[in-house]
């Protein structure tokens, strides 16, 4: 049997199988192609067939200005407007080819259904504000009562969908091959989400109330174990995770290569191990960087001043625009909304982790220049043991890197991201042989 005529009948039994909700818009679409920022678009550097760049006759090197009217002259921009699109919308877009402008328009193209022979995939809603959050649960095939963990993710505003192809996937194959589901949402407009305020809009506190109701929705799932119900988060995800921890009281709680000190604070420590990495800058230049953006940040942390307030400054307007990735007249600043990171910074995790009563386990990676400050785990670890004594266990692995992949050091971890090694099968197992032995452990 062709695999399409296949993938067809699957989809049609797995819908037939679930109730739809009332005036259900449709399913998203799928672009359907990678590209790389330039000075005035995204470049395509490669197509999938079958999707929404493909019926736009897109090509390679091509360069695009728009979609439906909104500039893409950032990744930013480009995937809030991809992520608008829903499957039979009419998409115009705007594009150079040889240097010459054109205009092209398609129909856009259904996303995918997740699918696999392995596990059991399950596509629902959670009821959040005035409109749904999509949601994934992946589990073993089987009816018994399972173990469940949440996940979530950093700050980035990507969705959920086809983790099988990124870090994320390993991490949830393991688990699920342990014999625990796992529990997906979709941040704020996300994915198929409706009716909700768009990802790169919505603040911290719309993250952490969504991820609130996730919470609420792994629990009333019916084949879920209620007594061995665990959360897990990751980068800024594990800003977000002791917050709903706290809420819910689960059986136990992992984070990996997050925070504990203000964000302004560990900014500065990231840009002294970043700049000269990434930009082969020297020790003084990155210092003198350093000594200039502490003044931007404590009028924009401390003072909570806007990004356009520091933009008009004229000794800031320059690294407001290119170090805060700040345009102009937007409220986008290192792609959510500026307010976020406000509220990030205010946050009082010292309150929050000393509150937690639960098994925790901190996790960080030696070969880490995202989170690239050992201390950070090693004061979460401390708070929480200071105020419950045994409850909170700490473990480095030396070649992790921020991704999940097997680096030696930063240098090579910078490489690894940059060709995304992780698709190429270079996730490091030693990161969740340590989950799963301590999951071993809660009894």
């Amino acid at each position: 049997m062709d695999r399409w005529i296949l993938r067809l009948i699957l989809i049609l039994l797995y819908l037939h199988g679930r109730p739809l909700l009332a005036d259900q818009p449709p399913r998203k679409a799928l672009m359907g192609m990678f590209g790389k920022p330039v000075t005035n678009g995204i470049r395509v550097d490669s197509i999938m067939p079958g999707f929404t760049a493909q019926a736009l006759q897109l090509k390679k090197n091509d360069v695009i200005l728009a979609i439906n009217g909104h500039e893409t002259s950032t990744q930013d921009e480009f995937g809030k407007a991809s992520a608008a699109l829903r499957a039979g919308d009419v998409v115009t877009m705007t594009y150079l080819r040889n240097e010459k402008r054109k205009i092209t328009t398609a129909r856009a193209v259904m996303r995918p259904y997740e699918l696999s022979a392995d596990v059991e995939i399950k596509y629902d809603w959670v009821k959040f504000g005035k409109g749904f959050l999509r949601a994934i649960v992946r589990k073993p095939k089987g009816t018994r009562k399972l173990p469940c963990v949440l996940l979530i993710p950093g700050y980035g505003c990507g969705s959920i969908e086809n983790y099988s192809k990124s870090y994320n996937g390993h991490l949830m194959q393991e688990w699920i091959r342990n014999g625990y589901a796992v529990v997906t949402v979709e941040k704020s407009g996300m994915g198929d989400s409706y009716d909700c305020v768009p990802c790169q809009e919505a603040d911290l506190a719309t993250d952490i109330a969504s991820y609130d109701a996730a919470y609420t929705f792994m629990e009333n799932l019916d084949f879920v174990d209620r007594d061995r119900l665990f959360i897990w988060g990751h980068s800024m995800g594990g800003v977000v995770a002791p917050e709903i921890a706290r809420r819910h009281k689960p059986r136990g709680l992992m984070v990996f290569a997050t925070v504990f000190r203000p964000w302004s604070e560990f900014l500065l420590e990231m840009h002294r191990i970043q700049k000269p990495l990434m930009e082969q800058w020297s020790f003084e230049q990155t210092e003198h960087f350093v000594r200039k953006i502490q003044k931007v940040y404590y009028e924009f942390f401390v003072l909570k001043k806007s990004p356009e307030q520091l933009y008009q400054n004229p000794e800031y307007s320059e690294i407001v625009k290119n170090e805060l990735e700040y345009k102009s007249g937007s409220t986008n600043m290192w792609g959510r909304h500026w307010r976020f990171w406000q509220q990030i910074d205010s946050l009082n995790l010292a309150e929050t982790w000393s509150h937690l009563n639960c098994p925790v386990l901190v996790l960080n990676g030696g070969s880490d220049y995202e989170q690239c400050a050992p201390l950070e785990p090693a004061l979460i670890e401390a708070t929480v043991n200071a105020s419950h004594p045994g409850m909170a266990k700490r473990v480095e692995i030396k070649n992790l890197d921020h991704f999940m992949m097997v680096s030696a050091d930063h240098r090579e971890a910078l490489k690894n991201f940059n060709e995304q090694a992780y698709i190429k099968g270079n996730f490091n197992y030693q990161l969740t042989d340590s989950i799963i032995k301590w999951l071993s452990t809660i009894p």
